[in-house]
């Protein structure tokens, strides 16, 4: 699943609508204080295990996001600004938005000359690289081709990977590139926005090149110019970086050092000792209170529009019956899910998350009912059927699956097993139909900021894949996927929000694949001498914003 962090965060110190507040609040505050950056430093970093991927066509969680984005460029960009702020998308490599044409399924677009990809590729970048890696998408069974399917081609392409894709058209001399859709998609520019399609250089390998200094490289700021798993990642200037517009920012550190395998607790620790200025993850359930009290300027909370959530997988027994699927939710007390977090979210059962407006709307269609649980297990034949639950292995995750495996036993499951998996490697086997489980703990974070990322990405039964699947429920709903395709031509507004919050319902009351537990907030503790954060839905934390106080 996409854009994944399970480690233990936020204790239940007040009312989810207070940490609301003061997450905006926090966000808003420290992009103004911005104004008065300082250049330079070195900015000492820790994470608790390496990123997913270090590949900008196959990363898909945060903390490869997170260092992706301040490395590569794509045509468009979400505004760097916090919360709500980051929804707008604004030109990056392309100098102006693109001129709409064909009833809006077509864009075109002019590129800024003289940007030039970091040593040792050191060339200009080109239409012609957009293009490269939009298609190279295909050939490292991306995550995100999904994304792209609506372009003229994508389709036949997919299946031959040959003669490219047909509805992007480059011309390298004139620095244009256009894309011709099938159909008119409101939320096109912002899959644009993703890193999927940032430039990459033609011939970059159809591998992960995550580990490969030779071409992982991009047009940022930064470089990532060491990458030793599970030890270090370094992050230094891009020596042919030069700020061609005001939406590409230079950033002001000079060097990133990220020590990888320190825990959250280790990481309050030494940023209380003042050996770590940022980590790459919360804080720890039971120090929030105690940080809050001692340190209340290093202390941030920042709103995620987020799913937390158990996939049910509708392809594999016994969940390919509506009733069991409908029990498991039925026997599920959010609110006790949510204490095992820490109190770090919003108990809710929908799909779309609060921050995005009219599109979220709340319903409880499975209110907490053991006993109809119970009766709907006897009804389906499903008393013993073997479930087995996969989490990933940080913390508090192992604790939510043994609750659930507790849950799932009450009402008359046989729950073999849970299986805990390295979070390094736990999304690419979840996304996997080789390895798919049967039920198995997961989360959601923004790639952009509309209602079709969340309910056509995870619930339309047209994007369903062999690898980087990211309808982990397999839902394919004929009704479903009818709704959605239609939802996409509609404009942005109104309209198209309120088709989502209908859907996102009418997914609960049909399928039922999930058993949704919560929305989900991120605590961060920083050095006092840390400035500059601004956090946005898709990459939580942005680099370039970041200065240190000398």
């Amino acid at each position: 699943m996409s854009r994944h962090r399970f480690a233990a965060v936020l204790v239940a110190v007040c009312s989810v609508a207070a940490l609301v507040l003061a997450a905006g609040t926090a966000a808003r505050s420290h992009h103004a204080e911005s104004t008065g950056a300082v250049d330079g430093g070195v900015l000492k970093a820790a994470i608790a295990d390496n990123p997913d991927h270090l590949d900008t066509g196959i990363g898909f969680a945060v903390e490869g996001w997170e260092l992706t984005e301040a490395t590569g460029n794509g045509l468009v960009k979400f505004k760097d600004a916090p919360g709500a702020g980051s929804s707008l998308v604004v030109p990056d490599l392309a100098v102006a938005m693109p001129k709409l044409a064909d009833g809006g399924k077509t864009y075109s677009f002019t590129m800024h000359r003289g940007v030039r990809f970091a040593p040792p590729v050191d060339r200009a970048v080109l239409p012609s690289d957009i293009k490269y890696a939009i298609e190279r998408l295909y050939h490292v069974n991306s995550p995100g081709v999904g994304f792209y399917t609506n372009i003229v081609g994508a389709s036949g392409f997919a299946k031959t990977l040959k003669g490219g894709i047909s509805g992007i058209v480059v011309d390298d001399k004139r620095m244009t590139i256009t894309f011709h859709l099938q159909h008119p998609d409101g939320a096109f520019l912002d899959v644009l926005a993703m890193p999927f399609a940032f430039a990459v250089p033609k011939g970059m390998p159809y591998r992960d090149i995550s580990t490969d200094s030779k071409w992982r490289i991009g047009t940022g700021p930064y470089v990532i110019s060491s990458y030793v798993p599970r030890q270090k990642i370094v992050l230094v200037r891009n020596p042919n970086f030069k700020q061609w517009s005001p939406n590409s920012p230079r950033g002001h550190l000079n060097e990133i050092d990220i020590q990888i395998g320190v825990t959250p607790e280790q990481a309050v620790n030494e940023t209380i000792n003042g050996q770590l200025d940022w980590y790459i993850g919360a804080v720890p359930t039971d120090r929030l209170s105690e940080l809050k009290a001692r340190y209340p300027s290093q202390v941030h909370l920042f709103p995620r529009n987020n799913d937390t959530y158990f996939l049910l997988n509708e392809r594999r027994y016994p969940f390919t019956k509506l009733a069991v699927r409908q029990a498991a939710n039925y026997a599920t007390d959010k609110k006790a899910l949510v204490k095992i977090f820490g109190g770090q979210g919003v108990a809710s059962e929908t799909v779309v998350p609060p921050g995005f407006g009219s599109a979220y709307r709340e319903h409880t269609v499975y209110p907490y009912d053991l006993a109809k649980a119970k009766a709907l297990i006897a009804q389906a034949g499903a008393a013993g059927a073997k479930v087995q639950i996969w989490a990933p292995n940080t913390d508090p995750a192992p604790k939510a699956a043994q609750y659930e495996a507790s849950v799932l036993s009450s009402i008359g499951l046989d729950v073999t097993n849970v299986k805990l998996v390295d979070e390094s490697v736990y999304y690419d086997e979840l996304l996997s139909q080789k390895t798919d489980p049967q039920m198995a703990l997961t989360q959601f974070d923004q790639d952009y900021p509309e209602g079709e990322d969340f309910v056509d990405t995870m619930l339309n039964g047209e994007n369903i894949t062999q690898v980087g699947n990211n309808n982990t429920s397999n839902t394919n709903d004929p009704v479903l996927d009818k709704l959605i395709d239609q939802t996409k031509l509609l404009p942005l507004g109104a309209k198209r929000n309120a088709a989502w919050a209908r859907i996102d319902k009418l997914f609960m009351v049909r399928d039922a694949g999930w058993v949704p537990i919560m929305h989900r907030l991120e605590p961060k503790f920083v050095s006092a001498r840390l400035h500059g954060l601004v956090f946005t839905g898709s990459y939580f934390e942005l680099i370039p914003e970041m200065w240190l106080s000398k």
